[in-house]
């Protein structure tokens, strides 16, 4: 996979929102490929999204000169860089919102990142999916690469990126 969004304008986070809609594309289209490049596509598509939020977020810090964000990665250690900086930043308190609202994607994307980090990587789902049904939770196969939903939910993720892409824009342009 390529390098994280770096030091880059709005332009460079819509590149990578275009390379996470590509793969997702890809994922949709070839349902018979094998599961481990199944499983790469999926992790691909994860990573490019929350890599915009970061690529936001580090944009904000470089615009309110927040010090050492250069090194930082994930949207907690960003946030609190600004808390430490005591540096109010709008687009730092809507990526901070999102990612506290277990219904809001981000908290997914961020959930999705921290098990990858924590766990054998973004092959494995962290927690398999719900429908209240204990029996159809036993019947799922972990290791299958898409749980049912995971599309759906990657398509989901990828428009609220984009969205945020749009209101954080407008303020990351003011600078």
């Amino acid at each position: 996979m390529s390098r994280m969004v770096r030091e880059s304008e709005v332009s460079g986070l819509r590149e990578r929102l275009f390379f996470a809609r590509s793969l997702l594309k890809q994922l949709y289209s070839d349902e018979s490929a094998a599961v481990g490049q199944r499983l790469a596509l999926r992790g691909a598509v994860v990573f490019h999204l929350y890599s915009v939020l970061v690529g936001l977020a580090r944009q904000a810090a470089r615009n309110y000169q927040v010090p050492g964000y250069e090194d930082l990665i994930s949207l907690a250690a960003l946030e609190q860089a600004f808390q430490r900086a005591e540096v109010r930043a709008q687009e730092i308190q809507v990526l901070a919102t999102a990612r506290a609202d277990r219904a809001d994607l981000v908290f997914w994307l961020d959930q999705e990142i921290r098990a990858a980090v924590g766990a054998a990587g973004l092959a494995r789902r962290p927690t398999p999916p719900g429908e209240g049904n204990d029996l159809a939770m036993r019947a799922e196969d972990p290791y299958a690469p898409l749980a049912h939903g995971d599309l759906e939910r990657l398509e989901q993720a990828a428009r609220r990126v984009e969205a945020l892409i749009e209101h954080c824009g407008a303020y990351m342009e003011e600078w």
